[in-house]
């Protein structure tokens, strides 16, 4: 409520008194505590009750309250009372999760509502499918899992087959590069082999995906001479749609998740399986791909040196 406009009022006499004391003046409020807070606290403290604002001291004097004596002190009994709530365990309650926190907010930035991903790519956060069988092996001090760096398969690499039911591939691969790689529905296959139409074998990361988003998609082939480039419009993003997309990659370097640096090719394969992934700053070596179809804004294509 608004403070009243200043009046002067009279109460009701029941005996002869003298003439009332005249009003002081308003008081000029602090500009550093506009709202009266320090002389609220004062008044607290001064046993003194005045109004919230526009308050004025009263003229007529208030007699000394007689302190009144404090009720003896009883000691807590452990019986009857209740227990104090127990400090929160560091083991057993760690608290928030910065790198969980970061992951969230590298997800907000890049357009994505982690609340939309479905229950597994949630889960894959708190518990990522292992691929090395090692995981119980790099758990740290305190017993959590850090995202494993790529390593050296030789397994992998040696129990590599032949993809079947592919056409021949050309020999020289695509580049794409993308300031941000979204993949939706993402599976890791391992290492295939594929043949180009020349005659080669190539050891070939296999993904596939539901879908893709790609910002400032900028593709090319060649790497001298006459190169074909394909550019979108700067700060557009191009998309896959209408299918699964098959990709069959050398090399893929960018920062997982917008936060870590890393390159998957055959020879440092992915770790881990997650059904949802970003790149930012991007760099994709692709061998060959197939499936959905793919709208790109503002398409600029030519053929020129590289650039």
């Amino acid at each position: 409520m608004a403070p009243p406009p200043h009046a002067t009022t009279q109460s009701k006499q029941t005996a002869p008194s003298a003439p009332a004391a005249a009003p002081s003046p308003s008081k000029t409020p602090n500009p550093l505590d506009p709202l009266g807070i320090g002389d609220k606290v004062k008044g607290i403290v001064d046993g003194i009750t005045t109004p919230i604002l526009g308050a004025h001291p009263s003229a007529t004097p208030t007699p000394t309250p007689t302190p009144t004596k404090s009720a003896p002190t009883t000691k807590p009994d452990p019986k009857t009372d209740p227990k104090p709530d127990p400090k929160p365990d560091p083991k057993t309650d760690p608290g928030p999760d910065p790198a969980a926190d970061a992951i969230r907010d590298a997800a907000k930035k890049a357009g994505v509502d982690v609340k939309e991903l479905s229950e597994d790519v949630k889960d894959t956060e708190k518990t990522p499918k292992d691929e090395t069988g090692k995981a119980d092996e790099t758990k740290d001090a305190d017993g959590k899992q850090p995202f494993p760096c790529p390593t050296y398969d030789a397994k992998a690499l040696a129990d590599a087959e032949l993809e079947p039911g592919i056409p021949l591939l050309p020999d020289e691969p695509w580049y794409l590069d993308s300031s941000l790689l979204t993949l939706y529905g993402l599976d890791y296959h391992g290492i295939v082999e594929v043949k180009t139409a020349g005659g080669k074998t190539k050891k070939v990361l296999k993904f596939t995906a539901d879908s893709l988003d790609i910002k400032d998609l900028y593709q090319t082939v060649g790497k001298s001479g006459n190169v074909a480039h394909l550019k979108s419009r700067p700060g557009s993003t191009s998309k896959i749609r209408g299918g699964t997309v098959t990709m069959y990659t050398e090399s893929l370097k960018g920062n997982l998740f917008g936060l870590i640096p890393i390159e998957f090719t055959p020879n440092s394969p992915p770790p881990l399986n997650v059904p949802f992934a970003f790149f930012s700053n991007v760099k994709v070596v692709q061998a060959g791909q197939f499936g959905g179809t793919l709208t790109v804004p503002g398409l600029h294509n030519y053929v020129g040196p590289p650039e």
